[in-house]
């Protein structure tokens, strides 16, 4: 998988080859930012790891003669998934010590010819903000909704250019300065964010006293805590499905079904985490929201065994 996403990156970046981008450098930035991108394929990786180990246990008959010799399907799947959890905690800790410095040296050699970051958006009382950053301190492209008490718009307005200074956004104008409050954590992009270790995210939490403006880094922090307890969901959900008629329907059908959940488990997370964002719910649930439906349907799955 990471293998098959290097390269459609890399053709998808030879686009961009120019005289101040060459080849070797397009090489570089890829290859150094994928081992943190491939991450993003760990929960799917160890799916299919455990289901490949199940079904070959099933193949050789294994998983029949381990249930005749005691063990419960539940013990069977669990132990089938301390490989996986073994080999994801071990990426995990790799992620955290060198493939986020490798991927922030991707964005380093890339910065002289990145264009600036596409336009963020942020409610700052009963305005709407949008704008892309060049940097900490400046951007470019305002874009201001206003609305009243009835959430309707009742105006806009487009800027060229302002600054951004301790949690304010300025925008100079030839009779009035504008000034725009938002929370402190919109003054680091999504970027910079992504590529912060959890270590330095629990660091920065606690620099922003806000409970409001937290949002934005709580889910990168839960995403990164609970990945542990999402993978063994999902290989508890999994495994539950081997074991459904095994005699009479073939295991490639299990495990086209246990991959499919897995790609719906992912659009549940980014589904779930989307809705809490926008109504500012509590962030911790979206994130143990798509586990606990995981383990409550793999305990009903395993009661019908």
């Amino acid at each position: 998988m990471l293998l098959l996403d290097f390269s459609v990156t890399l053709v998808m970046e030879l686009e961009n080859l120019s005289e101040g981008k060459n080849l070797s450098m397009i090489f570089n930035v890829v290859l150094y930012d994928q081992l943190h991108k491939g991450m993003q394929y760990l929960e799917s990786s160890m799916l299919i790891g455990t289901l490949i180990a199940l079904t070959i246990f099933n193949q050789q008959g294994n998983l029949v003669f381990l249930r005749s010799a005691g063990f419960s399907p539940l013990k069977i799947v669990l132990v089938s998934g301390l490989g996986p959890m073994i080999l994801s905690l071990a990426l995990i800790f790799f992620d955290e010590t060198l493939f986020l410095d490798l991927s922030k040296k991707s964005k380093t050699l890339n910065q002289p010819i990145q264009s600036a970051e596409v336009i963020q958006w942020e409610m700052a009382e009963k305005n709407l903000i949008g704008l892309r950053r060049l940097n900490d301190k400046e951007a470019r492209a305002i874009q201001i909704v206003e609305f009243n008490d009835q959430q309707r718009i009742i105006s806009s307005a487009n800027y060229p250019e302002g600054n951004l200074d301790n949690g304010q956004l300025l925008i100079p104008d030839s009779n009035t300065q504008q000034v725009f409050e938002f929370p402190s954590s919109f003054l680091l992009s999504s970027n910079i964010l992504e590529n912060l270790s959890l270590d330095s995210l629990l660091s920065l939490k606690k620099t922003y006293l806000p409970d409001k403006d937290m949002q934005k880094i709580d889910t990168l922090i839960y995403a990164r805590a609970l990945l542990p307890v999402s993978i063994i969901a999902i290989i508890f959900l999994a495994g539950s499905l081997m074991f459904n008629n095994l005699r009479s329907e073939g295991v490639g059908r299990q495990i086209i079904i246990g991959i499919s959940l897995g790609l719906i488990y992912d659009l549940i997370k980014d589904l779930s985490v989307a809705s809490f964002l926008t109504y500012q719910w509590p962030i911790l649930i979206a994130h143990l929201l798509p586990i606990m439906i995981l383990i409550g349907i793999g305990t009903y799955k395993f009661k019908r065994i």
